[in-house]
């Protein structure tokens, strides 16, 4: 009875003291916390308190300070170090015909909340940006760390106020632009003058119109993300050149990869030899250049019911090989034998049965646009033949590299896949 009694009081001791050493441990913490009280506050000063995910770049956006007048407000010597619950002073914003202390010159911005999953490299190639640049402009130094809820500053670039003359406005939608996506240009004029342009090294064609032009640009599925810059040229009637320099950000498409299963048969289409031979067969059409456009109005769907099986720009393999390119159309699932109609008025280029493609036809809808209908089980148009959207041109197959009946249906601008769902029912331009 007296040992047990012994133990029992034995535990206790321990126990109390275990709990006193937790509390003077806690008590070093906090008072060795290196949080900067707040100063008093003076004139048309506030406190604000830090929030988790807060950066002390973003705080001074949202209030419209400097971060070197938050860090002289609070004597603070590290701008990468604050703490959740800390209360920071923010000073009164500069005054107009004050002199702002001199500060490196920031981008354009808009705030992006980070959402549970995500990472920085994510979001850098949703907007087009890089890592490095989303990390200087929010003063983060470990690309690895962001908290959900934390507000990011995101570069953005703004069309010019005003262009030189003979420009009246320039419009490009959409801004940013996505990779695989068209950019549609509208150009307005002061005064009659031809119009050109230049994306990345490549000829823009503009279409004329009164006052003005349009022209369109093919971005490539992958283009490099970043910043690049549109020229827009005009010669006025009585010479010269003038160009307008537009700011032009490529952003990250939503591909997926996905692995195509192929029978023996079917694999040995992919032989390089065979697909080098017909791409050229098929480039030869479609860099082709009409002087005007031969479409009015959005396009349509080439079936009547519209069924994807595999999306534009998915990253591809075949029976578990490496990723060897990406899908340069959609593909629109249905039965064998299904019709086919044409999307836009336009002029057939081609329509013959290909090794890889298998029933194909091509058509030209004008200023470098063109279509193309792929795995056709038959075709019903012949090359020269002018189509009007709605007409019959096809039906649907499982002819050349394809896993199933289904159509492959493509478009390029000026040679570059693009998306063709972006101009289903769209006014383009």
């Amino acid at each position: 009875m007296f040992c047990h009694q012994g133990v029992m009081m034995l535990r206790r001791y321990v126990w109390i003291v275990l709990h006193v050493c937790l509390a003077l441990i806690a008590g070093l913490v906090l008072s060795v916390m290196p949080v900067a009280a707040a100063a008093p506050l003076q004139g048309d000063q506030q406190v604000y308190v830090v929030q988790a995910g807060d950066t002390l770049l973003a705080i001074a956006a949202r209030f419209g300070v400097t971060v070197e007048a938050l860090m002289a407000a609070n004597g603070l010597d590290d701008a990468n170090y604050i703490v959740v619950g800390q209360e920071l002073v923010i000073p009164a914003p500069v005054e107009e015909g004050d002199t702002p202390p001199p500060a490196a010159a920031q981008p354009d911005t808009q705030v992006y909340v980070v959402k549970p999953g995500d990472t920085l490299g994510q979001i850098a190639t949703h907007f087009g940006v890089t890592v490095e640049e989303l990390m200087q402009l929010n003063g983060l130094t470990n690309p690895d760390y962001l908290a959900v809820g934390q507000e990011l500053l995101i570069p953005t670039e703004s069309l010019p106020e005003t262009f030189p003359t003979p420009f009246e406005a320039i419009t490009v939608t959409p801004l940013p632009v996505a990779q695989g996506q068209t950019l549609v240009i509208r150009v307005k004029l002061t005064q009659p003058a031809s119009l050109s342009g230049e994306f990345d090294g490549r000829a823009v064609p503009f279409a004329s119109e009164q006052n003005g032009g349009w022209a369109l640009v093919g971005i490539h599925a992958m283009q490099k993300i970043g910043a690049y810059s549109l020229r827009v040229i005009a010669r006025p009637q009585a010479g010269g050149e003038v160009t307008a320099t537009i700011p032009v950000r490529v952003r990250g498409g939503p591909f997926a990869t996905e692995d195509i299963p192929l029978s023996p048969e079917r694999q040995q289409l992919l032989d390089p030899e065979l697909v080098r031979a017909e791409e050229a067969r098929v480039k030869q059409v479609w860099s082709q250049l009409s002087p005007r456009p031969l479409w009015e109005g959005p396009f349509r769907l080439p079936l009547q019911e519209e069924r994807v099986t595999s999306f534009f720009g998915t990253r591809r393999s075949y029976n578990g090989g490496p990723v060897s390119g990406f899908h340069t159309g959609t593909d629109l699932g249905a039965e064998e034998g299904t019709p086919i109609f044409a999307p836009a008025a336009g002029r057939v280029k081609l329509a013959e049965q290909l090794t890889v493609r298998g029933g194909t036809t091509l058509i030209d809808h004008g200023l470098g646009v063109f279509s193309g209908y792929f795995h056709q089980a038959q075709i019903n148009v012949e090359p020269g033949q002018m189509v009007q959207a709605g007409d019959l041109i096809g039906y649907v197959g499982n002819t050349g590299l394809s896993s199933g009946a289904h159509l492959h249906w493509e478009l390029r601008v000026a040679g570059i896949a693009v998306d063709p769902m972006q101009w289903v029912g769209v006014l383009i331009p």
